[in-house]
């Protein structure tokens, strides 16, 4: 069963198939949309219904996953996304949230009870966040939360069609159970 994390103002839960309108209208925006590495511009409501079936059928096998992801709740309606992918290897968190929610501190909260949630259900010792050089607000998350600046590389971006420069933030299981 998938787990549901209530914070302050927020619940994160499993993707659901009927999020596909929400996801299609908050990743439809262009703004939103450039700085994921892995959404189409315009959103591809196919590629969209089909990521939602997978996100559905991680959670019943979430101990074997690659990758999993928790929708982002507000007053009950969805406004962003969370989730990691390598969780064979180092896992890396990635998130977004619709613009109109964009500087209430939601991320901040929503990143906090991810990582929580990893290293309170499994054995990593090590967390990665890869943010786009021109996403400021993605890496002050990142900095706001303990994760650490280790260095430069480049995250593909398919709605912008190139791969951009990044930064890799890490933190480490030890650093975020001392409050980093």
């Amino acid at each position: 069963m998938s787990p549901v994390l209530k914070t302050e103002r927020l619940v994160l839960r499993a993707p659901r198939p009927e999020d596909l309108d929400r996801c299609a209208e908050l990743l439809g925006d262009y703004e939103v949309a450039k700085m994921l590495s892995r959404v189409t511009y315009p959103y591809d409501l196919e590629q969209g219904r089909a990521y939602l079936a997978l996100s559905v059928e991680r959670w019943s096998t979430w101990q074997e996953a690659e990758e999993l992801g928790f929708q982002i709740d507000c007053d009950g309606l969805m406004i962003g996304g969370v989730g990691f992918k390598k969780l064979r290897e180092t896992p890396e968190i990635g998130y977004w949230l619709g613009r109109a929610y964009w500087g209430k501190g939601y991320m901040s909260e929503a990143v906090q009870a991810a990582v929580a949630w990893l290293f309170g259900n499994t054995d990593h010792k090590l967390v990665a966040c890869e943010a786009m050089t021109d996403n400021p607000a993605s890496l002050g998350v990142a900095r706001k939360l303990g994760f650490r600046e280790v260095g430069e590389v480049g995250c593909a971006s398919v709605s912008r069609g190139c791969t951009m420069p990044a930064i890799r933030t890490e933190m480490t299981r030890t650093d975020f159970l001392n409050g980093h």
